[in-house]
């Protein structure tokens, strides 16, 4: 796996466990609108702006016409089915990295992606930070 799909593999794994970690903490209690404010961000991220990012990030690198997946489902099952794919078909997904890298809106998808893995740490810092108090 090249180092490029390495990364993309990274953010999204990333961004998913902070989703997932972030939900196994319990900020009921929180009058914070920054905690409830950062909580409602994660959801967001997770469920509904990373599956429309990355399902585009895919049209830009044509590896939809390659590999066959349905429209972008709002969930973190559907980027997860994107992770494993990444991992079963690596080789298509280098080769289209390979061919569809040079060009701007590809390389504009993968710093999106890249600026939204910050983004969900940022908010993952502030509701870890509650639970933490």
């Amino acid at each position: 796996m090249t180092a490029r799909l390495q990364q993309i593999q990274d953010a999204l794994k990333n961004i998913v466990l902070y989703y997932i970690d972030a939900q196994k903490i319990n900020i009921e209690p929180s009058y914070s609108a920054r905690v409830n404010s950062a909580e409602t961000h994660i959801r967001v991220i997770a469920e509904k702006r990373l599956p429309f990012l990355i399902y585009d990030l895919m049209q830009h690198l044509h590896v939809l016409d390659k590999i066959e997946f349905e429209q972008p489902q709002t969930s973190v099952a559907y980027v997860i089915q994107v992770i494993s794919s990444i991992t079963n078909f690596s080789q298509i997904w280098e080769q289209c990295l390979v061919e569809r890298l040079p060009y701007t809106n590809t390389q504009l998808a993968l710093s999106s992606l890249a600026d939204l893995e910050g983004e969900m740490e940022t908010y993952y810092q502030i509701v870890a930070g509650y639970a933490t108090k």
